[in-house]
Formats: C-alpha cells, sequence, structure tokens
C-alpha cells in the first residue's frame, strides 16, 4: 500500500510555518506498513490545489492532506475534494447542530461562515475532531482514498491517533512493521557510517542514520507478518551495533531523551539537584524542567555570565585568576558552589565560550563541565564545531549525559565530535 501527503497553505510556501505534519505523518504510516512515494505542498489556489489532489487521487492508494479546513475563503480542501470527485458538497444537519454547540459552549454566536465545515459529499465520511472546530473527512471512491485532517498539529496528532491511525492499518493487516532508535553522542555520522557500512546493506531490517540536537541516531526498521517475527530481524542487528560501535557510545533508545534519564536516575536515588551555568544560558535548567515532576529533583539554577559575578555565587575567585573563567577546574568549583547555593544534594555547572574567538580561554564551542556530590567532584569537557544555537545544545546534552555517568559512579567522558 502507497500513499502521498499534501500540505495546504500559502504560509507553508512563504516560510511563515515549517511543515511538521508531512514528517509525522511519514514517520506513522512507516510504522504501519505503508510506503508514502510523494510529499507536496501548494498553496491556497483553487485551480493548483485541485490538480494537486487529482493527480494524488488518481495515482495514490491513501492520499492524507493537512490544512485547508478552515472557515475562511481560502480554505479550500473540501471543494477541491468535491470537484476532484465530480460530487456536490451538502450541509448536514447533525455535523451543523453539533458545531453550533460548539460556539455555544464558548460563548458566542456561531458566524455564517463556519457552516461549510458542517458539509460532506455522498463519497465521505467525518473523522471526529475533539480539538477544534473542523471535522476532517475520510473520503473514498474507486478503491482510492482522500483523507483531510485540518492543518494545527493540536487537532490532527490526536485525530490520527484515535482514528485515521488505527482505520489505516486495517486496511494493511497482515503486515507488521517494528523499529528501533539507538541513540549516540560523541561520534560524527560519517564514522558511524563507516564503522557500520555492512548493517547500511542489509533491506530488511533496514538500518538509517539521522544526525539529531542530542546526537546520531541508528534506526533499525523490520518488516513481518507478526511483531514477533519482526523483532526477531530487529534484535541481532541491534546486538551487532552495540559490539562494532561500544557501549559508551550508545545512551538510549527510542522514546529516551537525556533531560528523562538524568531526571529518572536523579529521582530514583532520591537526589536533588542545583545547577550553575554559563556557556549553555539556562538552557541546561529549562530542559530539566520540563520533565514532569521536576519540581521534585530540580531545587534551582543560576546562570552567570559574568565572571566578576561567580565569586557572589561562591566560586573562588583565585580558580579563576589562576586559570581564568572557562576551565575544568572552575566549572568543578561551580558545581560545588551551586550545591551549596541550593542546598541540593547534587551540582552540575557549565562553562565555555560560545561567540568570542578573540577570548584567549579556548577556542570557539568549548566547554567544561563540572559535577559534585559529597566530597566526590569530577569535571569533563567538549568542543563542538557547529552554530551557536547548537552548541548550546550540544552542551547541554553533554552535561545531562555526563551527569547520568557520574550518579552512576561512572567517569564522565570527554568529547570532541572523535571521527
Amino acid at each position: 500500500m502507497n500513499a502521498e501527503i499534501i500540505s495546504i497553505g500559502t504560509e507553508l510556501l512563504m516560510g511563515e510555518l515549517v511543515d511538521t505534519n508531512s514528517s509525522f505523518l511519514a514517520s506513522e504510516l512507516a510504522k504501519i506498513g505503508v510506503e508514502v512515494r510523494w510529499v507536496t505542498k501548494v498553496g491556497d489556489d483553487p485551480k493548483l490545489l485541485r490538480e494537486v489532489i487529482e493527480r494524488a487521487w488518481k495515482r495514490s492508494d491513501i492520499t492524507l492532506t493537512s490544512g485547508g479546513l478552515g472557515p475562511t475563503s481560502d480554505d479550500l480542501t473540501r471543494e477541491s475534494i468535491a470537484a476532484a470527485f465530480g460530487e456536490e458538497m451538502a450541509v448536514q444537519d447533525d455535523l451543523l447542530e453539533h458545531l453550533k454547540g460548539l460556539f455555544v459552549n464558548r460563548g458566542f454566536p456561531m458566524p455564517e461562515t463556519n457552516i461549510k465545515q458542517a458539509t460532506l459529499i455522498p463519497s465521505a465520511q467525518t473523522v471526529p475532531n475533539d480539538h477544534g472546530t473542523a471535522p476532517g473527512w475520510w473520503a473514498e471512491k474507486d478503491g482510492h482514498v482522500i483523507v483531510a485532517m485540518p492543518g494545527p498539529p493540536r487537532e490532527i496528532l490526536p485525530m490520527w491517533t484515535s482514528t485515521i491511525g488505527p482505520k489505516i492499518k486495517a486496511r494493511n493487516p497482515d503486515v507488521a512493521i517494528v523499529t528501533r532508535n539507538l541513540k549516540t553522542f560523541g561520534i560524527s555520522e560519517g564514522g558511524l557510517d563507516e564503522m557500520l557500512s555492512p548493517l547500511f546493506q542489509s533491506k530488511n531490517p533496514y538500518l538509517g542514520i539521522y544526525s539529531k540536537q542530542d546526537g546520531i541516531h541508528l534506526r533499525a526498521i523490520a518488516t513481518a507478518p507478526t511483531d514477533a517475527e519482526a523483532w526477531e530481524l530487529i534484535r541481532p542487528m541491534e546486538t551487532e551495533i552495540r559490539r562494532v560501535i561500544g557501549e559508551d557510545v550508545v545512551w538510549g533508545t527510542d522514546d529516551d531523551t537525556p533531560e528523562s534519564l538524568a531526571a529518572s536516575l536523579l529521582q530514583a536515588k532520591g537526589f536533588t539537584l542545583g545547577i550553575m551555568e554559563s556557556f549553555t544560558g539556562g538552557l541546561l535548567a529549562s530542559n530539566l524542567a520540563d520533565v514532569e515532576g521536576s519540581r521534585h529533583f530540580l531545587k534551582g539554577s543560576a546562570v552567570v555570565y559574568r565572571d566578576d559575578l561567580l565569586e557572589g555565587h561562591g566560586v573562588d575567585p583565585k580558580l579563576i585568576e589562576e586559570y581564568g573563567p572557562i576551565n575544568a577546574h572552575v566549572a568543578e568549583d561551580m558545581a560545588r558552589a551551586a550545591r551549596k547555593l541550593f542546598d541540593a544534594d547534587v551540582g552540575l555547572a557549565i562553562t565555555g565560550l560560545v561567540a568570542d574567538p578573540t577570548d584567549a580561554s579556548g577556542p570557539v564551542g568549548t566547554s567544561h563541565i563540572g559535577f559534585a556530590i559529597g566530597d566526590s567532584v569530577s569535571s569533563t569537557s567538549g568542543h563542538y564545531p557547529t552554530s551557536r544555537l547548537r552548541l548550546r545544545s550540544r552542551a547541554s546534552t553533554h552535561a545531562l549525559l555526563g551527569l547520568v555517568r557520574f550518579l552512576n559512579g561512572l567517569p564522565p567522558q570527554s568529547l570532541s565530535m572523535r571521527r
């Protein structure tokens, strides 16, 4: 079974919005054994939109559209599907009453323009939308399906999960696809490609490599009649990957994030955490604060950019004078100071150089990360040759993964994006 994805909206072509719906849908379709052959973006032009939809309907088993289901005159997805099918749209009384009820609950009358959201063609049925006013369409004719969904991700994601995904999966019942995502840090994409070259020749399971903010991901995808059989294909490949690149390189799998691993470990050990950071400008604490339950372990964070303010936060000025502010010794003392400042069990600190290549403290992209617990302190260093935003993200990832190793009694790894 094959599919085509159409993202609709002039704002996508103008660069005003990033199309995340296509990547989400392509990923979800792959999980249920549907091959995506085409992805198209088209503006709110009735002629072009009809042309794109007609072409997709004729050549693809399933066409998924996102956007263009709103109430305004430039929302033309329904009209374009109706034209492609050669059918007339008609207002459905039950849909209209439901729509009016939504507006009553919001405390104001429904505008007349919203009536178009209560229409259907004979070949279509509605897809419930519990997070917006625009129901989707499931339109089927001559053995081909067009599924129309709203544009906002907060509406399309639950609509896919509750209705559309299961319905498509039911049309493709004898295919099971499983994926295993191995997340690595500290080795380049080219290095992994070289080390794992024979595995990239495999067709089933298929191995892909992807550069992400938290490192390089290796995704194995296996297809079989059942989940159990697909997993039997995946396991030998995962074992071989870990053997070749080493267990230290693989920091997590599937839905793991650096902050979720660090948070889980802190909570499991009953530890609290204090942070002091300059290089990452608060990103480190922000990432941890996004983890559910963070208030139970994250006691506080201090962002200190100016060297003369470090002393006021408890950092020994003699260390700064002797080594400079961007140094592993200073990072360790910052971790001690963070622990004391917030009366926490664990201190985590990071210092580094982002933007000033004339600074004598080290090359741009260099960071030093300190860890402290009780009388034990440790540090690690990293160098990340990339843009300012990615520098901060990479450094934050390095710090959190280093914290995991430190809490597990392992030495944090230094990092210079080897290979």
